[in-house]
């Protein structure tokens, strides 16, 4: 998780944001049912009353009360509202009022609140039970009432407010408009809070979007300049379909996980914990909830520790499936060639086969959790109503108060419903956020030095110290006491049976791989001692494999770099290169495909070459790239280079396995086994070097090899 806060420290104050617009998201979200409430308990059941105090009441019914009341208690009351003579109008609720008779008008309901509460509940069960009050026996009706209402002092404000209803009717208030007042203000109270909640949870998931793409972006960046500064050994320890997987597969998993974190982990925490207090309100019914939460935590428990395990297989058989279908896409023409098409479909569908496996195993515990949930939530419902019901029945519930528990209780279970999904996925996710660690982490062998050296502008000695080289981690060296020199203007060219270490030193020239002992120095510096950007700027190179890119003709051979008409045409010359643009209705222009398939093997190597030498450069090396070419082409192709050599003084490395392409090297040096076994011109090396005679007699004919003695 480091790693993702890491990339989530620059957008603290849109993470600040988030939270802030996810709290209010959770408060008008959980806002609701207690106006939905309400709307059901107060302007359905109440007729719109929502004070235990009436604002107005007949000079009649003001004295039916005072029965009930002390003296102290009555003059208390009493001066808190105003005696209003009949015929006066009066405004309650909207609606001017002509009084039929006297009635006291409420100016201030400070401390009476308590006092009128238990003398409205006699009157509303004196009504209900037609008993009649009066002050001759009202001791007796006091002890009549008192029984019947014991064991429902939780509601007295319901009977209160039912009775404040029959009040305002006695004054001549319109009650159906009172009630449909209170539910279209209270209607559009909860439109509104609807609508913010709307805007909330849209900026919010914008802006957990928005972070999470950018890191997600962030992250295929630094993926992909981290592997940009990989040597051949970083990219021993990934393979290409591991690192692919990795930029794409698994960032996506790390940038839903990212927006998860932003707004579900974030949400169903806050809305829960809220939820879960609003649920307190009502202890007489709150035990089912809490039944119902330890079924699903134990529930969650369960899969997770059943599922969780087979998260990172799933990634590992994820980079197996991609290597396959690779290497079948890549080496189709080599399996239908061989009749190879049924082995190469065993072996996908035994990878396909065990993915599917785990991915089915995944699937159906993330199913099973759903019908779990679903269960819990209708059962708890039941529950809920059964239990309303009988609090219902004894009046110590109203039924807005139950809707609301009902909708707060499924925002509970909803709340722990996304608290387990997000179980599942973080855990699948923080594989991927490791498997992307592992890229990032890696230590790369090859480095720039602190204080590099500058080279000079002119061209300078290319030599081999006594180099040793072997790969990391092998026993043995696959070079060993390599030394030569490489001057401005000569060609120098190596041979050798396969394996003998040919491509491996030019290898070491651009720093693709470091000596294990001994140095290269160019100029009279270390190699190692220049920035590789520097040393990279003066080396033109065409490897063993002639790689196109997407593009065109002229996008492959200019690569992105700064190359002018007359660079173009000249590195398409001598690369013998003219023709393909000649065979090409676009010419130039004319589309590569991936890879360069719709180009032959030779056309591929011959502008690859003209990539090379697009600019011009201190060092070309040419790692077996003229294997393609027929004898005329090469021919041609060695002439126009040697021109190029005369008149730039540049140094040519080409590593080659036919003789007729180095013959005329400045220098050859035969290799066998990592040694150097021969040095020298081709005459030369004929009559000395033992090697290079059985490389010679295998490839030229007697009569040749009579001529070049000659």
């Amino acid at each position: 998780m480091k790693l993702i806060f890491k990339y989530l420290k620059p957008y603290i104050i849109l993470v600040l944001a988030i939270i802030g617009l996810t709290y209010a998201q959770v408060q008008t979200e959980l806002a609701l049912p207690d106006y939905m409430s309400n709307i059901v308990t107060n302007g359905i059941q109440y007729g719109g009353v929502t004070s235990e105090v009436p604002e107005l009441i007949t000079e009649k019914d003001m004295n039916t009360l005072t029965v009930f009341m002390s003296e102290s208690e009555t003059e208390k009351v009493l001066s808190n509202y105003v005696l209003l003579n009949k015929n006066e109008t009066v405004t309650l609720d909207k609606q001017n009022i002509i009084l039929k008779e006297n009635t006291y008008s409420l100016i201030n309901d400070e401390e009476i609140g308590n006092i009128l509460l238990k003398p409205i509940v006699y009157i509303y069960t004196a009504n209900q039970q037609n008993i009649e009050v009066n002050n001759v026996n009202i001791d007796q009706v006091k002890q009549e009432l008192d029984n019947s209402l014991i064991g429902l002092e939780d509601n007295y404000e319901s009977m209160a407010k039912l009775q404040i209803k029959e009040f305002y009717i006695n004054v001549g208030l319109d009650a159906a408009k009172v009630q449909t007042n209170y539910i279209i203000k209270t209607g559009l109270i909860m439109l509104g809070i609807s609508l913010l909640s709307v805007v909330v949870t849209i900026t919010s998931t914008y802006l957990a979007t928005k972070i999470a793409s950018n890191i997600a972006a962030k992250m295929r960046k630094d993926i992909f300049e981290k592997v940009q500064s990989f040597s051949s050994s970083e990219f021993s320890t990934f393979s290409t379909s591991s690192l692919i997987t990795r930029s794409g597969n698994d960032i996506t998993k790390v940038q839903q996980l990212i927006q998860m974190m932003l707004r579900m982990m974030l949400m169903s925490p806050l809305m829960g914990i809220t939820a879960v207090v609003k649920v307190m309100r009502y202890p007489s019914i709150s035990w089912i909830l809490l039944v119902a939460i330890g079924v699903i935590i134990g529930g969650m428990i369960f899969l997770l520790i059943v599922a969780v395990p087979k998260f990172e297989i799933i990634q590992r058989l994820v980079d197996k499936i991609n290597s396959v279908t690779r290497e079948f896409l890549d080496g189709m023409l080599v399996i239908r060639a061989f009749s190879n098409e049924k082995h190469e479909e065993k072996r996908f569908d035994d990878v396909n086969a065990e993915q599917t496996r785990i991915d089915r195993f995944i699937s159906r515990c993330l199913g099973v959790a759903m019908p779990i949930m679903t269960i819990v939530m209708n059962l708890l419902t039941v529950f809920i109503v059964w239990f309303s019901a009988k609090a219902i029945d004894i009046d110590a519930m109203t039924i807005g108060d139950m809707m609301a528990f009902t909708q707060y209780a499924m925002h509970v279970v909803m709340s722990f419903m996304f608290v387990s999904v997000t179980f599942f996925m973080v855990p699948r996710s923080l594989v991927s956020v490791r498997r992307i660690k592992e890229v990032l982490d890696t230590k790369l062998t090859i480095l720039d030095p602190d204080n590099p050296e500058t080279l000079p502008e002119d061209n300078g000695d290319l030599c081999f110290d006594n180099v040793c080289f072997k790969y990391p981690g092998a026993a043995e060296n696959v070079l060993e006491n390599i030394s030569f020199t490489a001057k401005p203007g000569e060609t120098v060219a190596f041979i050798g049976s396969t394996g003998s270490g040919k491509s491996t030193i030019v290898k070491l020239i651009p720093r693709l791989f470091d000596v294990t002992e001994g140095k290269i120095t160019y100029c009279g510096k270390d190699i190692r001692n220049i920035k590789q950007l520097d040393l990279h700027d003066r080396i033109g190179f065409a490897s063993q494999k002639g790689i196109l890119f997407t593009g065109t003709i002229k996008s492959n051979i200019v690569f992105g770099r700064d190359v002018s008409d007359d660079e173009l045409n000249e590195a398409i010359r001598i690369s013998q290169s003219q023709n393909i643009l000649e065979d090409k209705i676009d010419g130039i222009n004319e589309k590569i495909t991936q890879g360069g398939t719709n180009v032959s093997g030779g056309q591929k190597q011959r502008l690859s070459i003209a990539r090379t030498l697009a600019k011009n450069r201190s060092i070309y090396i040419f790692d077996d790239s003229f294997s393609a070419l027929d004898y005329e082409t090469d021919k041609k192709l060695r002439n126009e280079l040697n021109k190029l050599i005369e008149k730039t003084k540049s140094t040519v490395i080409i590593v080659a396995q036919r003789i007729s392409t180095i013959k005329n090297a400045d220098k050859i040096i035969v290799l066998d086994n990592g040694k150097i076994v021969g040095m020298g011109k081709h005459n030369d090396l004929l009559d000395s070097c033992k090697v290079y005679q059985e490389i010679a007699k295998s490839q030229l004919s007697e009569e040749e090899l009579n001529y070049a003695r000659a």
